[in-house]
């Protein structure tokens, strides 16, 4: 047969007829279909799979945690610091010293640092004395208070007598040398027992230097 029939052969009895297939354009089409279907199905497989593949996080660094009380004590310790350092500089204050008279250098330098300390009380310096006394030579200085202010200046000139070239401070009747107050005889009234100033008498030489801290002062 033309183009039917390619080869016929008896084979254990049996007629045996191979014919060539012949693939029409419709068959065609439905097995390209057919590969495309495929050939997207493994593309949405591959894209599927892809897309579940896990994305390496960046963790940022945990900060440490605080402790509320060391930031209380922090913020605390800053304030103190800054009080100090006020404190310090209102210590060299342009008080009026010249009612002094022409004390020692070191005599000056303890009246500024006292009275800006202490609201600048009126200062005696050089004075004549009918007793025995240290101000006609300049080396004593009193500061007219009383109570609990004069209590603060006697407790800070001796804190700083180094700095200061303290030698002694007499206060409401009783003396102190550095080592502890001592009382004193009675002279007979209030300004001659000293409860109306401190009296402060200062060695014949410069302190042993460096600047009185006010952080000993109340």
């Amino acid at each position: 047969m033309r183009n039917g029939m390619a080869a016929a052969a008896a084979a254990g009895g049996a007629l045996v007829v191979t014919v060539p297939v012949v693939s029409t354009p419709a068959a065609s089409a439905v097995a390209e279909d057919t590969y495309l279907s495929a050939a997207a199905a493994e593309t949405d497989d591959v894209r599927m799979i892809a897309s579940i593949v896990p994305v390496t996080a960046t963790h940022e660094p945990v900060p440490p945690e605080l402790d509320v009380s060391d930031l209380v004590k922090a913020a605390g310790l800053y304030e103190e610091a800054r009080e100090l350092a006020e404190r310090q500089a209102a210590a060299n204050c342009d008080a009026d010293l010249s009612d002094l008279g022409r004390v020692k250098p070191w005599v000056r330098s303890a009246a500024r640092f006292l009275a800006c300390l202490y609201d600048e009380p009126d200062l005696i310096g050089v004075a004549q004395r009918a007793r025995a006394s240290d101000h006609p030579r300049g080396l004593a200085l009193d500061l007219m208070v009383r109570g609990e202010k004069g209590d603060r200046i006697a407790k800070c000139a001796l804190a700083n007598k180094d700095e200061l070239g303290v030698d002694y401070v007499i206060w409401k009747q009783r003396v102190n040398y550095g080592d502890g107050w001592e009382r004193m005889a009675d002279r007979g009234g209030i300004t001659e027992n000293h409860y109306d100033h401190v009296h402060i008498s200062f060695k014949r030489g410069a302190g042993a230097g460096g600047a009185p801290l006010v952080d000993r002062c109340s």
